[in-house]
This record gives C-alpha cells, structure tokens and sequence, in this order.
C-alpha cells in the first residue's frame, strides 16, 4: 500500500524518496514487485484494458509517484529516455503553427530536435540568448503556446532566474517548462517556483548508478494524462526491470546529491586555483555570474561543473584525460562515479561548429560529473593528471 496515501504529515525529502508510491506485495515484502507481463488478462473489472506500453503496470505507477512526490507536483509520467521526455512533453502541448519561446544555450539534444519540431511538425522556434522577461516580451507572437528553459545549463552551467520567467508566462497565459535535470529534485523545486512542467533525464541523477536509461514529465493529472495518450502511440514507455531499478535508485537520491553537492563545491574550489585550469563553472563559486540567483533559488548547487584547460593544446587535454585513473572519461551523467567528458564529442556535437562557438562551447571545455567517492581521491587524481 502506498505510504503517502497514510501519512497525514508532510514528511521530507529522504523519506518520500524511501516510501511514497512503494506497493507493498500479498507476502509484506516492503519493496514493490515487479510486473514483467506483457499479456495481463483484462476481464477484471477495472474498467481500462492493462498493456504496458499504455504505462498501466504497478512499476510504472509506483515509481511515477515517487518522482511526482519529490517535485511537489500532482502526477508524473515515466518514459523510455530523457528525450522521450522531452519530445512528448512539448508535443502534448504544441501544434502546427504554434510558437515556442526557447532557451538557446540548452542540451544539444534539445536544440537537435528543435530542428524536427521545425521541419516535420511546423512548429515555429524561436531561440533566446538572454532569456528575461523582456526579452520573452520581444520574441512572443499570438501563437505563443510554451517557454522552455534549463538551469543550471549543460555544458557552462549558467543559471537562469525561474520566478520571473514564469510568472511573464502566467500573465500571458503560456505555459512554462524546465528541464530540471542538472539540479535534480534535491538541489530545485521548478514548481514552487511557479513553473508549469518539469522535465527530467532520468537516466542522470534520478537513476544515478549509469545503469538504465529513463525519462519523467511532472506536472498537472491532466497534463499528464495527454503525455500518457501521445507516449503510448509513440512507444516511450519503460520496462517493468528498469523501472524496479528506477525505483530503487530513486531512494536514494537525496544521501547521494547532497555527498555530490559537497564533493563538487570543494573540487571547484581547488580547480580555480590551479594554474593549469582558465576557468572553472560552477555556481557554487561566488565568482559564477549566476551565484546570487542559484543561491535564491537552490537548496544545493549540485554535482555538475565544467571548467576549461588554460591554453588550446587539444594533445595536453587529451594527455589530462588519459592520465586519470578513478575519474572516467564517459558520457552520460550523474552517477555515483565520477566521469569527465567533452562537449564538443558528446553532449552538443550534433551542433555545428559554429552554433557552439555561439555557445562559449570550444575544444578545451570539459564537463564535470562529480560523484560520490572521497573528495581526498578525486582532488588527488586531477592533481597528479594536471601536471
């Protein structure tokens, strides 16, 4: 039985992450069985006809309520990858002809794909570099239907002031939508920050163990409900095995951000003072542009940096990368292992070389997923390959 539909306190965020949404099964097991069956009988008089891909299966809802409970938000929908995610949430809501308002220094997998809502759904996209109210104010048309943001961003980790952003959207009746993925629930609450939909990779720090790939929309029952319709059609939905281990992962989210938080702040602070390192993102720093805004806003500033090499040596980089040996050098994200990767090859090299030279993303940039090994450990790995 689900823990949130007893408890009459509000309880935090380490015990949501352990409980809500759990079934408990017929044997008082305290963990949610998992329904693997793809053929469920459906004369049992509940009236819908059970198939996974329709995200009708126990898993499915129990993990949904988890990630739903730790957002604050009403319902969340659980798909197959984060750009599942990214695409049913905008086309449950933009059509052909409408207009969206979208943030230009964004996941490279995101501005791909702006291409495609372009080109083969004619949906019109216009691309902010400053995204502000007056700005939003500048570029609205009367087919205005979303804004969409990201902050902290992916690679630089800039930071985006949410509250007037959405409160611009309400007082022109859009709707806002934030991939929440870089901050996770722990460190950002979107919601209560007046935004409409939260999207999440879930592959990153909601699984958090690089093991399974996932996507989460969290927002009203009945927004929900049309990304549920749509993602079936498509096929995005999630195993009942990845979303037991989904589920799992999930519990411990709030032990694992908060030992990445304080692990990153402090190898932040050591890489600015490295005289091989030109610079290092990080909002934690005061010396981030974005420091004031992400301490109004954030409980924590996460567990993701970039910083650059001093120079334009790629051989010395590649060098650096090499001579690590407990930080890897692999793409994805947030994971209790630390990993390094280059933007340029991974996460934005579907962008021309061009549009990322736009985006302050050059050859010497690397991404910095800081994970939960002893900090001692890792500032002695980037010591010992700096050199």
């Amino acid at each position: 039985m689900s823990y949130s539909k007893h408890n009459t306190n509000k309880p935090g965020l380490n015990s949501i992450a352990v409980h809500t949404g759990t079934i408990h099964d017929a044997f008082g097991g305290v963990n949610t069985p998992i329904q693997p069956s793809t053929a469920i009988e459906y004369l049992n008089g509940h009236g819908t006809i059970p198939y996974p891909r329709n995200f009708s299966i126990p898993n499915h809802d129990a993990v949904a309520e988890k990630i739903a409970a730790l957002e604050g938000g009403e319902s969340a929908l659980v798909l197959a990858t984060g750009m599942s995610a990214i695409s049913a949430g905008i086309l449950a809501i933009a059509n052909p002809g409408d207009h969206i308002l979208m943030q230009s220094n964004i996941y490279g997998g995101t501005r791909a794909f702006v291409e495609l809502l372009r080109e083969k759904h004619h949906i019109n996209v216009t691309l902010i570099t400053s995204m502000t109210p007056e700005t939003l104010s500048k570029n609205m048309t009367n087919e205005t239907v979303l804004v969409y943001m990201e902050t902290p961003t992916n690679p630089l980790l800039e930071i985006i002031d949410i509250e007037p952003i959405t409160q611009w959207a309400k007082d022109h009746g859009i709707l806002s939508m934030i991939d929440n993925t870089f901050a996770s629930p722990v460190n950002q609450q979107p919601l209560a920050l007046g935004c409409d939909i939260i999207m999440h990779s879930a592959t990153k720090y909601l699984a958090g163990h690089s093991d399974l790939m996932a996507g989460a929309l969290i927002g009203t029952s009945e927004y929900i409900e049309k990304c549920r319709k749509l993602s079936a059609i498509y096929g995005m939905s999630l195993n009942a095995v990845d979303l037991a281990l989904l589920e799992r992962s999930v519990k411990t989210i709030g032990v694992r951000v908060q030992q990445q938080n304080a692990n990153a702040m402090e190898i932040a602070q050591w890489l600015q003072t490295h005289p091989n390192i030109s610079a290092v993102h990080y909002p934690g720093l005061p010396s981030h542009p974005g420091h004031e805004i992400a301490q109004k806003q954030m409980s924590g500033f996460g567990g993701m940096m970039s910083f650059e090499l001093a120079g334009n040596d790629t051989e010395f980089r590649d060098a650096f990368l090499q001579r690590l040996y407990m930080i890897s050098t692999a793409t994805s994200l947030g994971g209790v292992e630390s990993t390094m990767t280059l933007p340029v090859q991974t996460s934005h090299n579907l962008l021309l070389p061009e549009e990322r030279a736009d985006l302050g993303i050059h050859e010497m940039l690397i991404r910095f997923s800081v994970g939960i090994e002893d900090v001692k450990d890792l500032i002695h790995d980037l010591e010992k390959a700096l050199q």
